[in-house]
Protein backbone atom coordinates (compact mmCIF):
# COMPACT_ATOMS: atom_id res chain seq x y z
CA UNK A 1 0.00 0.00 0.00
CA UNK A 2 2.70 2.95 1.19
CA UNK A 3 4.52 1.77 -2.49
CA UNK A 4 1.24 2.44 -4.48
CA UNK A 5 0.10 5.56 -2.65
CA UNK A 6 3.17 7.06 -0.15
CA UNK A 7 1.81 10.48 -0.93
CA UNK A 8 1.91 13.27 2.24
CA UNK A 9 -1.35 12.58 4.17
CA UNK A 10 -2.79 9.46 2.50
CA UNK A 11 -2.57 7.53 6.08
CA UNK A 12 -3.85 10.61 7.85
CA UNK A 13 -6.08 11.58 6.12
CA UNK A 14 -7.62 9.00 4.16
CA UNK A 15 -6.58 5.15 4.93
CA UNK A 16 -6.61 6.04 8.98
CA UNK A 17 -10.26 7.47 9.23
CA UNK A 18 -11.54 5.43 6.39
CA UNK A 19 -9.98 1.82 5.89
CA UNK A 20 -11.55 0.31 8.90
CA UNK A 21 -15.15 2.05 9.32
CA UNK A 22 -15.55 2.36 6.07
CA UNK A 23 -14.31 -0.04 3.15
CA UNK A 24 -16.11 0.42 0.49
CA UNK A 25 -15.43 4.50 0.51
CA UNK A 26 -11.43 3.70 0.92
CA UNK A 27 -11.29 1.62 -2.14
CA UNK A 28 -13.10 4.20 -4.25
CA UNK A 29 -10.56 6.65 -3.34
CA UNK A 30 -7.49 4.19 -3.80
CA UNK A 31 -9.04 3.34 -7.12
CA UNK A 32 -9.12 6.93 -8.04
CA UNK A 33 -5.21 6.81 -7.93
CA UNK A 34 -4.64 3.89 -8.82
CA UNK A 35 -6.06 3.85 -12.02
CA UNK A 36 -4.01 7.31 -13.57
CA UNK A 37 -1.18 6.90 -15.69
CA UNK A 38 0.99 8.18 -13.10
CA UNK A 39 1.69 9.84 -10.00
CA UNK A 40 0.17 13.33 -9.35
CA UNK A 41 1.25 16.27 -7.36
CA UNK A 42 -1.41 17.21 -6.01
CA UNK A 43 -3.44 14.72 -5.16
CA UNK A 44 -6.14 16.13 -2.52
CA UNK A 45 -6.36 18.62 -5.66
CA UNK A 46 -7.54 15.44 -7.81
CA UNK A 47 -9.70 13.27 -4.82
CA UNK A 48 -11.85 16.76 -4.59
CA UNK A 49 -12.67 17.38 -8.03
CA UNK A 50 -13.37 13.89 -8.42
CA UNK A 51 -15.73 13.44 -6.11
CA UNK A 52 -17.33 16.84 -6.65
CA UNK A 53 -16.06 18.59 -9.73
CA UNK A 54 -14.88 21.69 -7.23
CA UNK A 55 -11.38 22.77 -8.30
CA UNK A 56 -8.95 23.77 -5.31
CA UNK A 57 -5.14 23.15 -5.12
CA UNK A 58 -2.69 22.71 -2.85
CA UNK A 59 -3.12 23.33 0.85
CA UNK A 60 -6.66 24.82 0.66
CA UNK A 61 -7.57 21.13 -1.27
CA UNK A 62 -6.12 19.27 1.58
CA UNK A 63 -8.32 21.40 4.47
CA UNK A 64 -11.55 20.60 2.31
CA UNK A 65 -10.32 17.12 2.38
CA UNK A 66 -9.68 17.20 6.15
CA UNK A 67 -13.13 18.86 6.94
CA UNK A 68 -14.89 16.42 4.43
CA UNK A 69 -13.90 13.48 6.60
CA UNK A 70 -15.06 15.22 9.84
CA UNK A 71 -18.12 15.94 8.55
CA UNK A 72 -18.44 12.30 7.28
CA UNK A 73 -18.52 11.49 10.60
CA UNK A 74 -20.81 13.96 11.64
CA UNK A 75 -23.48 13.04 9.43
CA UNK A 76 -22.97 9.62 10.54
CA UNK A 77 -23.43 10.56 13.78
CA UNK A 78 -26.42 12.62 13.39
CA UNK A 79 -28.20 10.03 11.11
CA UNK A 80 -27.09 6.69 12.97
CA UNK A 81 -25.78 5.23 9.91
CA UNK A 82 -23.19 5.32 7.22
CA UNK A 83 -22.79 7.45 5.03
CA UNK A 84 -20.83 7.03 1.27
CA UNK A 85 -17.25 9.54 0.36
CA UNK A 86 -19.24 10.86 -2.32
CA UNK A 87 -22.28 11.62 -0.60
CA UNK A 88 -20.27 13.07 2.68
CA UNK A 89 -18.38 15.38 -0.14
CA UNK A 90 -21.25 17.08 -1.88
CA UNK A 91 -22.80 17.34 1.51
CA UNK A 92 -19.97 19.30 2.75
CA UNK A 93 -19.81 22.00 0.18
CA UNK A 94 -23.89 22.43 -0.39
CA UNK A 95 -23.31 23.17 3.44
CA UNK A 96 -20.67 25.30 3.19
CA UNK A 97 -21.88 27.62 0.18
CA UNK A 98 -18.53 29.00 -0.64
CA UNK A 99 -17.26 29.85 2.61
CA UNK A 100 -13.53 29.46 3.97
CA UNK A 101 -13.06 25.49 4.99
CA UNK A 102 -13.85 24.86 8.34
CA UNK A 103 -15.84 22.48 11.18
CA UNK A 104 -19.41 22.24 9.36
CA UNK A 105 -21.54 19.45 10.98
CA UNK A 106 -19.41 18.08 13.98
CA UNK A 107 -19.67 14.84 15.99
CA UNK A 108 -20.91 15.97 19.17
CA UNK A 109 -23.41 19.11 19.81
CA UNK A 110 -25.64 20.39 16.96
CA UNK A 111 -25.44 21.25 13.23
CA UNK A 112 -26.13 24.93 13.65
CA UNK A 113 -24.80 26.04 16.59
CA UNK A 114 -22.27 28.17 14.50
CA UNK A 115 -24.76 30.19 12.57
CA UNK A 116 -26.24 33.80 14.43
CA UNK A 117 -29.52 32.47 16.03
CA UNK A 118 -31.05 35.97 15.62
CA UNK A 119 -30.12 35.79 11.73
CA UNK A 120 -31.27 32.12 11.08
CA UNK A 121 -34.91 33.19 13.03
CA UNK A 122 -35.13 36.11 10.62
CA UNK A 123 -34.69 33.92 7.68
CA UNK A 124 -36.88 31.32 8.82
CA UNK A 125 -39.70 33.70 9.29
CA UNK A 126 -38.74 35.65 5.48
CA UNK A 127 -41.73 35.73 3.22
CA UNK A 128 -42.07 33.00 0.37
CA UNK A 129 -38.40 31.60 1.80
CA UNK A 130 -40.10 28.49 1.64
CA UNK A 131 -40.79 28.20 -2.07
CA UNK A 132 -37.68 29.44 -2.88
CA UNK A 133 -36.02 27.40 -1.34
CA UNK A 134 -38.06 24.27 -2.20
CA UNK A 135 -37.86 25.37 -6.67
CA UNK A 136 -34.16 25.31 -5.99
CA UNK A 137 -33.87 22.30 -4.54
CA UNK A 138 -36.00 20.42 -6.69
CA UNK A 139 -34.00 21.47 -9.38
CA UNK A 140 -30.50 20.69 -7.83
CA UNK A 141 -32.59 16.92 -7.11
CA UNK A 142 -32.88 16.60 -10.67
CA UNK A 143 -30.14 17.57 -11.90
CA UNK A 144 -28.02 15.60 -9.96
CA UNK A 145 -30.00 12.66 -9.65
CA UNK A 146 -30.72 12.88 -5.73
CA UNK A 147 -33.68 12.22 -3.41
CA UNK A 148 -35.45 14.81 -1.91
CA UNK A 149 -37.79 14.93 1.15
CA UNK A 150 -39.66 17.59 3.38
CA UNK A 151 -41.42 17.59 6.53
CA UNK A 152 -44.60 19.81 7.32
CA UNK A 153 -44.43 20.35 11.12
CA UNK A 154 -48.05 21.88 12.75
CA UNK A 155 -48.20 23.23 16.29
CA UNK A 156 -51.20 21.54 17.55
CA UNK A 157 -53.80 23.37 19.66
CA UNK A 158 -51.67 27.17 19.06
CA UNK A 159 -54.61 29.33 18.97
CA UNK A 160 -55.43 27.64 22.52
CA UNK A 161 -52.11 28.19 23.66
CA UNK A 162 -52.74 32.01 22.79
CA UNK A 163 -55.79 31.86 24.43
CA UNK A 164 -55.28 30.56 27.92
CA UNK A 165 -51.87 31.90 28.31
CA UNK A 166 -50.87 35.22 26.08
CA UNK A 167 -49.56 36.09 22.74
CA UNK A 168 -46.09 36.41 24.50
CA UNK A 169 -45.61 32.86 25.67
CA UNK A 170 -47.15 31.87 21.56
CA UNK A 171 -43.90 33.86 20.63
CA UNK A 172 -42.03 32.09 23.12
CA UNK A 173 -43.29 28.62 21.70
CA UNK A 174 -42.33 29.50 18.50
CA UNK A 175 -39.20 31.15 18.68
CA UNK A 176 -38.29 27.67 21.03
CA UNK A 177 -39.46 25.33 18.35
CA UNK A 178 -37.51 27.09 15.78
CA UNK A 179 -34.36 26.82 18.25
CA UNK A 180 -35.34 22.71 18.60
CA UNK A 181 -35.52 22.00 14.74
CA UNK A 182 -32.38 24.05 14.37
CA UNK A 183 -30.77 21.65 16.63
CA UNK A 184 -32.02 18.80 15.40
CA UNK A 185 -31.22 18.85 11.51
CA UNK A 186 -28.13 18.96 9.49
CA UNK A 187 -26.33 22.11 8.36
CA UNK A 188 -27.79 21.64 4.82
CA UNK A 189 -31.62 21.31 5.70
CA UNK A 190 -33.61 24.57 5.05
CA UNK A 191 -35.95 25.56 7.96
CA UNK A 192 -38.52 27.67 6.97
CA UNK A 193 -42.22 29.36 8.48
CA UNK A 194 -44.93 28.11 6.43
CA UNK A 195 -48.05 29.70 8.17
CA UNK A 196 -48.65 30.92 11.69
CA UNK A 197 -47.94 27.89 13.24
CA UNK A 198 -46.48 25.51 10.29
CA UNK A 199 -43.03 25.32 9.80
CA UNK A 200 -41.52 23.46 6.69
CA UNK A 201 -38.32 21.54 6.86
CA UNK A 202 -36.48 21.00 3.20
CA UNK A 203 -34.16 17.57 2.95
CA UNK A 204 -31.96 17.39 0.49
CA UNK A 205 -30.40 14.19 -0.48
CA UNK A 206 -32.86 12.72 1.90
CA UNK A 207 -35.34 9.62 0.97
CA UNK A 208 -38.82 9.12 2.95
CA UNK A 209 -37.70 6.41 5.66
CA UNK A 210 -34.86 8.63 6.47
CA UNK A 211 -37.36 11.82 6.61
CA UNK A 212 -39.31 10.00 8.87
CA UNK A 213 -36.99 9.02 10.94
CA UNK A 214 -36.18 12.46 11.71
CA UNK A 215 -40.05 14.32 12.08
CA UNK A 216 -40.52 11.61 14.76
CA UNK A 217 -36.84 12.79 16.65
CA UNK A 218 -38.51 16.54 15.81
CA UNK A 219 -42.23 15.28 17.38
CA UNK A 220 -40.10 13.62 20.38
CA UNK A 221 -37.84 16.85 20.93
CA UNK A 222 -40.56 19.50 20.73
CA UNK A 223 -42.82 17.62 23.27
CA UNK A 224 -39.74 17.21 25.89
CA UNK A 225 -37.66 20.11 25.65
CA UNK A 226 -41.23 22.73 25.87
CA UNK A 227 -41.83 21.47 29.58
CA UNK A 228 -39.77 24.22 30.48
CA UNK A 229 -42.17 27.03 29.63
CA UNK A 230 -44.27 28.17 32.94
CA UNK A 231 -47.64 26.33 32.36
CA UNK A 232 -47.11 24.02 30.10
CA UNK A 233 -45.46 20.88 32.51
CA UNK A 234 -46.61 18.24 30.01
CA UNK A 235 -45.29 20.09 26.84
CA UNK A 236 -46.18 21.37 23.28
CA UNK A 237 -47.02 18.42 20.77
CA UNK A 238 -47.07 18.57 16.75
CA UNK A 239 -48.08 16.74 14.36
CA UNK A 240 -46.03 15.98 11.26
CA UNK A 241 -46.64 15.43 7.63
CA UNK A 242 -43.72 13.67 5.42
CA UNK A 243 -43.10 13.01 1.60
CA UNK A 244 -40.24 12.28 -0.82
CA UNK A 245 -40.68 14.70 -4.28
CA UNK A 246 -40.99 12.46 -7.35
CA UNK A 247 -39.41 14.98 -9.54
CA UNK A 248 -43.03 15.44 -11.39
CA UNK A 249 -44.27 17.10 -9.14
CA UNK A 250 -43.79 21.21 -8.84
CA UNK A 251 -42.98 23.08 -5.53
CA UNK A 252 -46.57 24.33 -5.43
CA UNK A 253 -47.92 21.12 -5.81
CA UNK A 254 -45.87 19.11 -3.32
CA UNK A 255 -46.64 21.63 -0.78
CA UNK A 256 -50.29 20.89 -1.32
CA UNK A 257 -50.05 17.23 -0.71
CA UNK A 258 -48.06 17.43 2.31
CA UNK A 259 -50.74 20.30 3.92
CA UNK A 260 -53.38 17.41 2.48
CA UNK A 261 -51.70 14.91 4.50
CA UNK A 262 -51.59 17.07 7.46
CA UNK A 263 -54.38 18.17 7.69
CA UNK A 264 -56.14 14.77 7.06
CA UNK A 265 -53.99 13.32 9.83
CA UNK A 266 -55.06 15.91 12.35
CA UNK A 267 -58.06 15.32 12.28
CA UNK A 268 -57.54 11.17 13.01
CA UNK A 269 -55.32 11.92 15.77
CA UNK A 270 -52.13 15.10 16.64
CA UNK A 271 -49.04 14.23 17.90
CA UNK A 272 -48.18 12.05 15.11
CA UNK A 273 -46.01 11.73 11.50
CA UNK A 274 -47.85 10.94 9.02
CA UNK A 275 -46.21 10.51 5.41
CA UNK A 276 -47.46 10.93 1.61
Amino acid sequence: MENELPFDGFKELIQYPLEKSDPRSFERIKSIFLDMPQPQSDPFRVLVQRLTNKVYRGREAKEHWRHIVSHKRGMEAKLGRSVGIHAASIDYFDALGGASPGPVLKETGTAHEDLNLEESIAKVYSPNYHLENLKKEIMRAKRYKHSLSAIMLDIDEFKKINELFSFKTGDEILTLIVKIIQKTIRAVDILTRYSGDQFLVILPNTNKRESMELAERLRQNVCERTKRIHGLDSGVTVTLSVGQTTGASSSTEFMKQLENILTEGKKKQRNKVYAL
